[in-house]
């Protein structure tokens, strides 16, 4: 049996400067999109294939989360875009994974730094830095309690994959 509760963070992919000073609208870049459809494949080939996936709505989160939900083989119905989470701070970004309904296993939030990342470092039993450069990712797992009840720090492990790691297939190793 897998675990109780995954929760995956992923850093949009790589995305062009903003124009006009409206970071919102920002698009993937060629790079970005690559990554993103890598990041798919490598969820794929780990088996951490999300219930769910919810992102930013800005749009180089939500291309981003698209790309990845259709190589993980899931339809749109399944990603979601949520205000809160654009620029947001740890701690709302924790509040949109405790709203997420119970029947959900694994929850994927696509999103932004500095917010990602200083979640990220709080997860698992050993917190630890984990700056999550565009692409990157870091899943943890829970073995109980539903998304309501637990918290960061509760995780029984967390594992950080780089863009680079997406691209060396199923045998590379994940990071602690």
């Amino acid at each position: 049996m897998g675990p109780h509760r995954r929760l995956t963070l992923l850093r949009h992919g790589q995305a062009h400067p903003a124009v006009d000073g409206d970071d919102r609208v920002r698009a993937l870049t060629k790079r970005g999109v690559r990554q993103a459809e890598a990041v798919g494949r490598r969820l794929r080939a780990l088996g951490w294939v999300p219930d769910l996936v919810v992102a930013s709505p800005a749009t180089r989160t939500a291309a981003t989360a698209e790309i990845v939900a259709r190589a993980c083989g899931l339809g749109a119905r399944r990603v979601f875009r949520a205000e809160p989470l654009y620029g947001a701070d740890p701690g709302t970004i924790w509040r949109v994974v405790a709203d997420t309904a119970p029947e959900v296993r694994h929850v994927l939030i696509c999103g932004h730094n500095p917010g990602l990342s200083e979640l990220a470092s709080r997860l698992g039993p050993r917190p630890e830095s984990r700056h999550l450069g565009t692409g990157a990712l870091a899943s943890a797992v829970w073995d109980r309690g539903g998304w309501d009840e637990i918290d960061p720090g509760d995780a029984v492990r967390c594992d950080r994959e780089e863009p680079e790691d997406h691209a060396a297939g199923p045998a590379c190793r994940a990071h602690d």
